[in-house]
This record gives C-alpha cells, structure tokens and sequence, in this order.
C-alpha cells in the first residue's frame, strides 16, 4: 500500500508542475492591459502553454461547448474572480465563491464554435485584492479555443502580477478534440 501512495502522490505532483516548464517566450505586451492603468510598480511575468487533447466518443464536430475554468487557490488569502474578455456565455460561478484559500473554484461557460482563423478567446483573472487587482496577487488567465482543420484545440496563457505564482495544470485538464468541450484548471499562490 506504501508504494501505491507513494505512486499515486508522485504523479499528483507532476501534474502540478508550473507552466514554465512547457511555456514559450510572452511577454506583458502579449497581454491588453485590463487591470487598469496603475501609477506603482508592479512585477509581471508571462508565460502560454498547449491544453493536452482528450479524444472522446462524441461525434459531434466543432460545435458550440461546455467549458470549466477552474483555479486552486494555494493564495493563503480568499481569492476573487474578475472577468475582462468573455467570448462565451456564463453559465455560472462554482461555490464556495470567493474562494477560500485550500479549495477549487471556477466558472462555467457555453463557448460558441470557433471558426477556422477566429478562436474564442476568454480572459480572466483570480485576485486577492478585489478593490485593486494590479496591486495584489493576481494571475490573468486567457484560454483561445481554435478550430485547425476541423480540429479543436487550445492555447493557455497567464500573466502573473506581484509575486503571484499561476500554475497550469495538464494532468487535470483538456479539450475534445471533435466536441471543444474544455476543462481548464490552474493553480494560484
């Protein structure tokens, strides 16, 4: 039994590995500046990343999808979700909300199909500084769902702010091949 969660605890913890282990170069201009103009410094770091693919049993070709955004906050502090770009419609806020540091949260959305050289692009970001989220520790989140080829596919990207450490999670996440349908989940401390 030792070495079966010995197992099991190594590859929880690959699957948390950090973005920048996958990441290809971004910078901050890569991102719109939707957290405002801010006259302090603040500390900013980039990085993107492929959402593995997940091949299903739908039949269905790129159609409109249900997708999970979820985020573990690991902040040590509530964390608050603020949407800038949403392509999609809300379904929904996972509960508890605001999330409390040590759990799972999220949102949920209905994304329209992507279009080939049109991807569905939604940015988000979870803050513990709800009142000034350039001045707290905030990950800004974008995921674009394209179509290739009749083929769905997804690019993740994230902006840290402030110290804060944003983490992809892609043993945990995926997008349907044939379907679009998503789940994106990260990690914030």
């Amino acid at each position: 039994m030792t070495r079966n969660v010995k197992r099991f605890l190594a590859g929880s913890l690959l699957s948390l590995t950090p973005a920048i282990a996958f990441a290809a170069p971004q910078t901050a201009a890569d991102f719109p500046n939707l957290l405002g103009e801010r006259t302090e410094y603040v500390s900013l770091r980039a990085e993107s990343v492929e959402v593995p693919v997940r091949k299903g049993t739908s039949t269905n070709l790129v159609a409109r999808a249900l997708q999970d955004h979820l985020v573990l906050n690991q902040t040590g502090a509530t964390t608050y979700l603020g949407i800038s770009i949403l392509s999609d419609t809300l379904v929904g806020v996972y509960n508890p909300y605001p999330l409390p540091t040590g759990n799972y949260g999220g949102h949920r959305v209905s994304a329209p199909a992507p279009t080939p050289g049109a991807p569905v692009i939604n940015q988000y970001y979870w803050t513990d500084n709800q009142a000034a989220p350039a001045s707290g520790r905030t990950c800004l989140y974008e995921v674009a769902v394209s179509d290739v080829g009749g083929s769905c596919s997804a690019q993740v990207a994230f902006l840290s702010y402030n110290g804060a450490i944003c983490t992809f999670d892609a043993g945990l996440s995926w997008i349907n091949l044939t379907s679009c349908e998503a789940q994106i989940v990260w990690g914030h401390q």
